[in-house]
């Protein structure tokens, strides 16, 4: 092998090279994208039609069903998931991983613009959203006051998004829970039903007067004049004094039939942020806010900035306004910056350590620096490809820690035996980098080719973990190229010869090794080789019964996050008000205030909290829901997993409520670990199946958090209109129901700006104190075509009567969803087995079937597409074993010791409680490496041996003593590393 020569010779070009490599590495550090977790795009869009006052089934005719058959024509549709409930259908079109998400959404919205004359006329809104991994919120603010109104707290907040969406970096500053204000106008539809005047006519009016529509230009003389008209309202004065109608030969104004005021929309969404323990602080009106930053910058730098403007305008507050954080990125991010710094720090010095004693302190040194180069010179790589460095990136680091320096100490120790042997160092440093070159361009190859199956992971969980296994590759790659240039460079001119010719005695440890050579080990080994059938037989014993006791180790996809952070979620039965649910919420509260493990907590009720971690999607508005953020003072393993269970015991008991302890995961975003879809075409069907399959889900033990989300019915308000009767007044049906429409849940006819610019809603509806009562139906009126007005009781009765409360469909099918979380202590396979085992064999009616998704679904997608990878990785782990030993039996040897080292493996997963996650998949990755590696050396040395004409035997007692210091220093240093 010549590189290592030509390294030693033209040691100034080798030494300037990898200066310029380590200054690019460092600069890779400071300069690449520092966030918290990767960037997943998932391809796919959410389409979100509002139509006020429309049921369940009236959305899925009407809105769901048309879409979901134009969206079933686009090519690569993966999943289409509906949801119905009052008002609002929403559908998730989830495209195949992999297509253009750009393309895909262009396409869709063609499609949507199709159909939309199929659509309602009276749909509010009709929006699309695209996926993104940018959605997560940065920084999120909570701003609270104990007198201030909204409207205030409003003002104050449009002044720091301002400031905050000026910083370079920064995507969308969101107020959150803020009710918008509006201008009320309360209609007296008894008094306008006594001057004829028609809820269509005072729309009408107001929207002519709120035109401003331009006057054009004149030209007088040489000059061009623009021409300006009295324009919109600029003051509710106006609004006032808009003409309506006439009655009694007098003009009619809006003023003498209706109340005109600013006034607040229905809150259908509060916070809280109090201090903990402090009841007076739940009362304090609050508002949050979140930031948002763009994809591929550095979280850090953008959080900094936005903090120094935060910090400034906190200052500027009145002293009733206090602005508090409540989700921070950065803390997350520095904490995995730091923390594995101070693992590399710990790592390099225990591995110098081991290697200080065992061959000395300047072969000690020499493999030290490839440590920290060895990295920045990976970083660089993974930079250049466009990843940035986050959890995933830096748990590489810490894996690649443990077997980056192998090939710098099996160069090393081999230089040094050509040194004891009596050769200069130039000759000694290139005749070993010659001799162990190939084995350990092989066995990095094969390390390399081990991580190839993760690296070409399909799906979401492949993009997730991608980072991981680029960045060993990386890593491995740059620590070889050290070992076989670097390495033997710095020997050259550092150490000196053994002028003597004979092996030095070295230190205690080297004396200790050579002793447990000579004694032991040499014993171990002759019996091994005098006893092959009876070592070979126990050999397989043993990975029999560890292969028995993997059952017992149970499987999971991905770990806990460990994050200091839980969610608290509460469900009330469908229908409650939103007053109830926030009485839970003040419970749970109530409970938190008497742990002191929580630092602070933030409740959000009738919606979820703002999405702050990259897997956990936020609920949309539900009166029935609430969302309790909560913050402990440290993550300690054992005793967050104590408080998560005195927390789940202590609010156990709440009668009428779910409440759920949702603690945060790795991976890529599901809906829950446990989850299962039940399909068909009548409701009530539906609902028996999914609440027998929530029953029997509940007895399991190791099940919690079980949630079935379809809820049967709901009561609704129902108006039965007299069509004959509406006929024959002349009143259009449809006319009925928009005055309906407006009276109670009001109409925006018009928008008006004051005079700093701000828009605000013009709503018609009734005067309501507080809340709707039954009493107020008997003030609407409706207009027939000549203009009467006639009392809405006439034309229609009402009645309480049960209705869908949600609709979900999946791929065109109407379905019922059952979802749980998994307890800590049980694995997945554990816990699903007698789920399965009644699904299986449950007799569902004709037409009627399951779909089972969650976890199990994520997993065999995920390590189903790694199949065939796994097969080519093999291969070509073979192929270079082939070429490199020139024989197809002694790859095979080397493939033999593989599943033995599955033993260990098996019984440190058992001992430890660990189920085998797909980090420890990528812990068994880097063991076959090693494997490979260990095996390699030894074979190579053997034939070696053998071509100096020494017997097999022989040959492999000497080739054990050769390289055990170098396998176990290798060894040991990793687990050290590790």
């Amino acid at each position: 092998m010549r590189l290592p020569r030509l390294a030693i010779d033209n040691y100034q070009f080798t030494l300037i090279l990898f200066i310029l490599l380590l200054l690019g590495g460092i600069r890779s550090f400071f300069s690449m994208p520092k966030t918290e977790n990767p960037e997943i795009v998932i391809p796919g869009v959410s389409v979100i039609a509002i139509y006020p006052g429309a049921g369940p089934e009236d959305l899925e005719e009407l809105v769901a069903v048309p879409i979901e058959e134009a969206v079933n024509e686009i090519e690569d549709v993966k999943s289409v998931n509906t949801g119905l409930i009052e008002g609002v259908a929403s559908i998730a079109i989830e495209f195949e991983f992999g297509v253009n998400a750009d393309d895909k959404y262009d396409e869709l919205a063609e499609k949507i613009n199709s159909i939309r004359d199929e659509l309602p006329d009276e749909l509010m809104d009709l929006s699309m959203i695209q996926w993104t991994s940018s959605d997560v919120a940065m920084l999120q603010l909570a701003l609270s006051s104990p007198k201030a109104s909204y409207r205030e707290l409003e003002q104050q907040a449009d002044i720091l998004e301002k400031e905050l969406e000026r910083i370079n970096g920064v995507k969308k500053v969101e107020l959150i829970a803020c009710p918008e204000q509006e201008v009320r106008i309360a209609l007296d539809l008894e008094k306008m039903a006594g001057m004829n005047i028609s809820i269509d006519q005072v729309a009408n009016a107001i929207r002519s007067n709120n035109a401003n529509i331009p006057g054009g230009s004149i030209e007088i003389g040489e000059r061009v004049f623009g021409i300006k008209t009295s324009g919109s309202y600029s003051d509710l004065e106006q609004i006032r004094r808009t003409v309506v109608n006439s009655h009694g030969g007098r003009l009619i104004y809006l003023k003498n039939i209706a109340e005109v005021y600013f006034d607040h929309e229905d809150q259908n969404y509060f916070v809280r942020f109090p201090n903990k323990g402090d009841e007076a602080s739940r009362n304090w009106k609050t508002i949050f806010l979140t930031v948002k930053q763009k994809e591929g910058l550095n979280v850090l730098k953008i959080a900094d900035e936005a903090k120094l403007k935060i910090a400034e305008f906190s200052q500027s507050l009145d002293k009733d306004m206090h602005i508090g954080y409540i989700f921070d990125q950065t803390v997350g991010v520095r904490n995995r910056i730091n923390g594995f710094l101070r693992n590399l720090l710990q790592g390099i010095l225990l591995v110098g350590i081991v290697i200080l004693l065992a061959i000395g302190f300047k072969s000690s040194l020499v493999v030290i620096i490839a440590i920290p180069m060895s990295i920045l010179m990976g970083l660089g790589f993974i930079d250049s490809l466009g990843y940035g460095l986050q959890q995933i990136s830096i748990a590489a680091l810490v894996v690649a820690l443990g077997l980056l320096v192998d090939n710098s100490i099996v160069m090393i120790e081999n230089i040094n035996r050509y040194i004891d042997l009596g050769y200069k160092t130039r000759e000694a440093s290139i005749r070993a980098a010659a001799e162990i070159g190939w084995p350990v361009i092989s066995a990095t190859i094969t390390t390399i080719l081990a991580f190839v199956p993760v690296a070409l992971m399909p799906y979401e969980t492949g993009l997730f973990i991608r980072s991981l296994p680029l960045t060993i590759i990386a890593t491995l790659t740059a620590s070889l190229l050290i070992a076989l240039t670097l390495t033997p460079m710095i020997t050259s001119r550092l150490f000196k010869p053994n002028v003597k010719g004979m092996a030095q005695q070295g230190n205690g440890l080297q004396r200790h090794l050579k002793g447990l050579i000579e004694g032991p080990y040499r014993k171990t080994l002759n019996y091994a080789l005098n006893h092959r059938k009876r070592v070979f037989f126990l050999s397989v014993l043993v990975l029999l019964l560890s292969l028995f006791m993997f059952k017992f180790v149970g499987f999971s996809l991905f770990p806990k996050a460990e994050q200091p952070s839980v969610m608290v979620r509460i469900w009330l039965p469908e229908g409650s008000r939103i007053e109830k649910t926030d009485r839970v919420a003040r419970y749970v509260e109530s409970v938190l205030d008497t742990m002191p493990e929580v630092k602070y907590y933030a409740t959000n009720v009738g919606h979820g909290n703002p999405r702050i971690y990259y897997n956990l999607m936020s609920e949309s508005y539900k009166s029935h829901f609430a969302e309790i953020y909560i913050e402990t003072h440290e993550y300690i393993p054992d005793e967050f997993d104590a408080f998560i269970r005195r927390l789940r015991k202590n609010v156990r008991g709440y009668a009428g409520a779910d409440i759920f302890i949702k603690e945060f995961e790795q991976g890529s975003p599901i809906a829950a670990p446990i989850q299962l879809y039940f399909t068909g075409k009548k409701l009530e069907t539906l609902s028996k199946i999914s609440g027998d399959f929530e029953k029997f889900i509940k007895k399991q033990e190791g099940i919690i958090n079980v949630k079935n989300h379809f809820t049967q019915s709901k009561t609704d308000l129902y108006f039965n209109i007299n069509r004959e009767k509406a006929n024959l007044f002349g009143v259009p049906v449809h006319e009925i129901d928009k005055t309906i429409r407006t009276a109670i849940t009001g109409q925006a006819v018009s928008r008006f700006r004051d005079k700093d610019g701000k828009d605000y809603n013009i709503v018609l509806r009734l005067p309501v104190d507080g809340e709707a009562r039954l009493s107020d139906i008997d003030k609407i009126y409706v207009t027939s075509l000549t203009g009467r007005s006639i009392p809405l009781r006439q034309l229609a009765s009402y009645e309480f009567r049960q209705s869908p409360s949600v609709i979900t469909r999946y791929n065109l099918e109407r379905m019922a969803e059952v979802t749980a979380d998994v307890e800590k202590g049980y694995s997945m396979d554990e816990v699903m087995a007698p789920v399965l085992e009644k699904m299986s064999g449950f007799n569902f009616p004709a037409g009627y079937g399951y779909k089972i998704q969650g976890e199990l679904a994520e997993r065999s997608k995920t390590f189903g597409g790694t199949g065939m990878a796994a097969i080519i990785a093999i291969i070509a782990i073979f192929s270079v074993l082939v070429l490199q030993f020139r024989s197809f039996l002694q790859p095979v040897i080397i493939f033999v010791a593989l599943p033995f080292a599955l033993i260990g493996m098996i019984w440190a997963l058992l001992i430890t409680g660990n189920t085998f996650s797909f980090t420890a998949f990528i812990g068994l990755t880097s063991l076959v490496g090693i494997v490979v590696n260990n095996s390699i050396l030894l074979v190579d040395y053997t034939n070696i041996l053998r071509r100096e004409g020494k017997s097999i035997t022989e040959a492999l007692k000497i080739a054990g003593e050769v390289r055990f210091t170098p396998i176990i220093l290798t060894s040991l240093t990793t687990i050290m590393g590790l």
